[in-house]
Formats: structure tokens, C-alpha cells, sequence
């Protein structure tokens, strides 16, 4: 005699191949790091912002209350009014991913001011699913009028405009904006003066070593990596850039005070003279290209390395 079923005659064992693939995969998914998922072409964009975006709160959340976005040209005028009345305002950039200033897209501007939070001012963010650019934002237009305003004749003192590496941002803003910035101080430039020996004369670094060495270092552009950074929320973004500005301003307090000393005057001279004044003419010049006598400069190749050669030969003297 047959044995029934013990389930019953109508039960079906499913064929659970196809459903054991699903949880498998739920599964490496779980236990994939952050840095997989961002390079795993199976982990969707919106995963993958996800990710970033717990990345971001996590190491930069701290900042929450110094940082702010500036969303109308008000709130832009306002903040620059305030920039005026300092003396003194920090501009940094932030491209479409791109390094070539020729070429490249502003997709916002960042600025700290002191009495002011570090603002970030949206121009060409994107919604991720359309690809249109989110309307409310300000525009390059807006940004060199009131950019400019910072240099105005008018101005008893113009202001001090402040950089970290300006040289690229001075390239950036002329050719996205047509805004000429003046810088006044790049603590770049100055980092490198005060100890050429500086395993690094990056922000981020220079900050910690120099500023606050609590401050985790932190790099969190390896997550935009393979990601535009305008399809990213813009109040999200601004942890990420804004707080840079605010960094060059602490850091330019402190290389000024190093720069007091009389023993470094010479240094000093140097900077504000000739290193300084300096950026905007090779800025120029890496845009517009130059113009090589070839023949003039081999015959003083020749004549240097002739002076070179017996300054060398009398040192060993």
C-alpha cells in the first residue's frame, strides 16, 4: 500500500534554485565593504549613494552646525556684505569631477567668512533621475557679481581673498565665471615657505598637523570616485566641500603667526612679493600658452651652467 504524503497530497516542494541565488546574493551584498559596493557594478546608483552618504555623516557630521548652503542670491549678498565688513573671506571650488579649469563646469562654490558658517553655494547640481539642473540654484552669473564686489574700486580695502592651492581655483572661476580673482593668500603656497620639507602640504593634513590634531584625517573623495558629484543632494555635498574653505581660514591664522617672527621677514617678502603675485601670471600663462625662444634659451642654458658649474667647483674649493 502507498504512503501518502505526509504534507498532504496537493503540497509541491518549489524549486528553490532561483530563490537560493536571491538570499545568496542578499547575502555577499551584507557582507561587502563599503569600498566594494562602490566599485561593484551589481550595487545600484541609489545604494551606492546610500553608502556615501552614511560615509559622509559619519566622519563629517561633526561639522553639522559650522556649515550651511546658500539656496537664494539674498542669502548670498548677505554673506558677502559680511565677507566686506571682515576683510577677509576664503574661497574654494568644486568641479564637474574634471581637473582641466579649460574645460571644466562649476558645480558650486565654496566660502567662509569669520561670524559666518562655512557656506556652499549650489550652481550645477543635477536631479539624478531627469539630468536637469535644479533650477533653484544660484549661476555662475550670480557668482561674479557678487564675487566681484569683494575687489570693488569702491572699496576703501579690497578683501582679502584666501586660497588653498589658488593657482586652480583662480583657472576655475575665470573660465566658468570670468570672475579675476585677487588672491591675497594661498596657504599652500605658504605651507610649502614655512617647511619645504613637508611630508604634505595638503589641506586636509596641514589642518591636523598644524591646527587640530584630534581631527581624524579623513579622505572621502575616493567615494566619489566613478560618481558626478552634481547628482549628489547639495545640503549632503556641503560637508564634504564647504568645510574647506573654513580650513584655509584657520590655517592662514596660523602661518601668519609663524610668519611674525622676525627671523622668517625674508620669507615673508618673498611670499607676499613675488610667490603670491606669481599665481595669477602662471595661471594665465598655463591658459592662454606661451610663446619659447628655442634658440635663446639653449644659449642660456649654456651660460647658467657655466656660472652653476664654477660656483660649484669654488664651493668644493
Amino acid at each position: 500500500m502507498a504512503m501518502g504524503s505526509l504534507w498532504g497530497e496537493d503540497f509541491n516542494i518549489p524549486d528553490t534554485k532561483e530563490t537560493a541565488k536571491k538570499i545568496i546574493k542578499k547575502i555577499k551584498n551584507d557582507e561587502k565593504t563599503d569600498a566594494q559596493k562602490l566599485k561593484s557594478k551589481t550595487v545600484s546608483i541609489d545604494e551606492k549613494i546610500q553608502v556615501i552618504t552614511e560615509n559622509v555623516h559619519k566622519v563629517l557630521g561633526h561639522y553639522k552646525d559650522l556649515i550651511t548652503v546658500i539656496k537664494t542670491k539674498e542669502e548670498l549678498i548677505n554673506y558677502i556684505d559680511v565677507a566686506i565688513s571682515n576683510g577677509i573671506i576664503a574661497i574654494d571650488t568644486e568641479t564637474n569631477n574634471s581637473l582641466d579649469a579649460l574645460t571644466c563646469k562649476l558645480v558650486g562654490a565654496c566660502i567662509y567668512t569669520p561670524g559666518e558658517k562655512a557656506a556652499y553655494v549650489p550652481i550645477n547640481h543635477t536631479n539624478r533621475l531627469t539630468g536637469e539642473r535644479l533650477e533653484w540654484q544660484l549661476t555662475e552669473k550670480d557668482i561674479k557679481e557678487e564675487f566681484n564686489r569683494l575687489q570693488s574700486p569702491l572699496l576703501a580695502n579690497p578683501v582679502k581673498i584666501l586660497t588653498h592651492n589658488g593657482k586652480f581655483d583662480y583657472k576655475v572661476l575665470w573660465c566658468t565665471t570670468g570672475f579675476d580673482m585677487n588672491i591675497y593668500w594661498d596657504s599652500y603656497v605658504a605651507a610649502r615657505l614655512l617647511d619645504e620639507n613637508e611630508p604634505s602640504a595638503g589641506l586636509k593634513q596641514q589642518y591636523i598637523d598644524k591646527i587640530d590634531p584630534n581631527q581624524t584625517k579623513y579622505d572621502i573623495e575616493h567615494l566619489f570616485d566613478g560618481m558626478e558629484y552634481a547628482i549628489f543632494d547639495p545640503d549632503l555635498f556641503a560637508y564634504y566641500a564647504a568645510i574647506d574653505a573654513y580650513m584655509t581660514y584657520k590655517l592662514y591664522l596660523w602661518q601668519k603667526e609663524r610668519f611674525d617672527d622676525p627671523d622668517l621677514s625674508r620669507v615673508y617678502s618673498l611670499m607676499m612679493n613675488t610667490e603670491i603675485p606669481l599665481i595669477k601670471v602662471v595661471a594665465k600663462m598655463e591658459m592662454r600658452g606661451i610663446t619659447l625662444d628655442k634658440e635663446y634659451s639653449e644659449r642660456l642654458s649654456k651660460k647658467v651652467h657655466v656660472q652653476v658649474d664654477d660656483c660649484n667647483k669654488r664651493i668644493e674649493e
